[in-house]
């Protein structure tokens, strides 16, 4: 007697993959709500499996129409069909079993990853097209097998909607739209245009006068321009939000020079680990300035090397550290660069810039005795030079 492959093969799907619709159920009993991602692979698989019945059923349907089968045959068939219900039951019964045993799990949860899904997905589609394809065999064949006359059989609604959309001239009315020219023994033909290309070029027209009328003469809508200058916009109200709730933020304007040990550690931590690149470990100047002497390009002080920190020098290769640090992490790390001041470590980079000299405003004993919120006040010399 001829064996079923196909049969056995189901059958040791079926039985694989069992346990794993019965761990699936379990692990969607750890989701609090919703459906968990075990229980949507279990769903999934048995779709899988009902497809791949129906393909063998429909297959077997057209081979049974397509001969005449023996009493051998016969019995053969109908053995198949016993086995196909026998994993149908299986199939029904792991569900079940599956389902009690969610009763009782504490199995960790199951996640499936995004390529597991879309591969079933695709596969039900693959196998959802299989069956359309042999479905439609499976109808002409019993068309055939009554003595349908298919010459005289009407046009399906996907074949006159097919004609409406391309237009096509049957082979024999071609006459009809033949052309007197001839080259080479090749005729040619006056066919129309296709509707859906026609459709779509009439789409077009109609859509360019809509962007015409609301973007350049009613002036409704944004262009790219103005939705950019408007989401920058919404950016600026949102950073100024977020700055008034953090409360007082660290900025060039404000920022003091911080002495104590754990900040100045801090900042030569970060230095050590993004600026000695292109600064050096001790500061002496690689292919960035040497921070020692009392030279800078941009300006000294607090404020102007703070701010270099923070926006950089993009026509020098220095990038803006802004986004990469806070603006505390900034200060920490101008107030460490500052405490190299006059360290001169070997191989020292020639100065570059000009000296920065940090201007002091003294307030006599007189005016500090009248304010009381006088003090002394040093300011940086913004007007000389430039900051490393």
């Amino acid at each position: 007697m001829k064996k079923q492959p196909l049969i056995y093969v189901l059958t040791a799907v079926v039985i694989c993959t069992f346990p794993a619709g019965v761990y699936a159920a379990e692990t969607a009993a750890t989701s609090s709500s919703g459906i968990s991602d075990a229980f949507l692979l279990t769903a999934l698989i048995s779709v899988i499996l009902l497809l791949l019945l129906i393909v063998h059923a429909i297959g077997q349907s057209i081979q049974s129409i397509g001969k005449i089968k023996t009493t051998e045959e016969i019995a053969a068939a109908k053995k198949t069909e016993n086995i196909v219900k026998s994993i149908a039951v299986l199939l029904m019964a792991g569900t079940s079993i599956g389902a009690f045993a969610a009763d009782g799990a504490t199995s960790a949860q199951f996640v499936m990853s995004d390529v597991l899904f879309w591969s079933l997905i695709a596969i039900i589609g693959f196998l959802g097209l299989v069956i359309a394809i042999l479905f439609r065999s499976l109808k002409t064949m019993i068309r055939y097998k009554r003595g349908d006359n298919f010459l005289e059989e009407e046009s399906s609604v996907f074949d006159l909607i097919g004609s409406k959309l391309t237009d096509n001239v049957p082979i024999e009315e071609e006459v009809t739209v033949m052309l007197d020219h001839e080259y080479d023994g090749i005729r040619e033909l006056d066919n129309n245009l296709p509707p859906w290309w026609k459709y779509m070029f009439y789409a077009t027209i109609i859509f360019a006068f809509i962007y015409i009328i609301r973007y350049h003469v009613t002036g409704t809508g944004e262009l790219q321009l103005a939705e950019y200058k408007a989401e920058m916009l919404a950016a600026e109200e949102a950073k100024a939000v977020a700055l008034e709730s953090g409360g007082e933020q660290i900025t060039e304007d404000n920022v003091t020079l911080l002495v104590d040990l754990d900040a100045i550690n801090t900042g030569a931590n970060i230095y050590k680990g993004n600026c000695a690149t292109c600064h050096g470990a001790l500061a002496e100047g690689l292919v960035g300035p040497n921070l020692t002497d009392e030279f800078w390009i941009h300006g000294g002080g607090i404020s102007n090397v703070f701010k270099v920190i923070k926006y950089g020098v993009p026509a020098k290769g220095m990038i803006a550290w802004q986004s990469q640090f806070s603006p505390l992490q900034i200060q920490q790390i101008a107030s460490y660069v500052l405490s190299l001041q006059g360290t001169n470590p070997p191989n020292g980079k020639d100065p570059q810039g000009e000296i920065w000299v940090e201007k002091k405003v003294e307030v006599s004993i007189e005016d500090a005795a009248n304010d009381t919120t006088a003090t002394t006040v040093t300011e940086d010399d913004t007007s000389t030079g430039e900051v490393e």
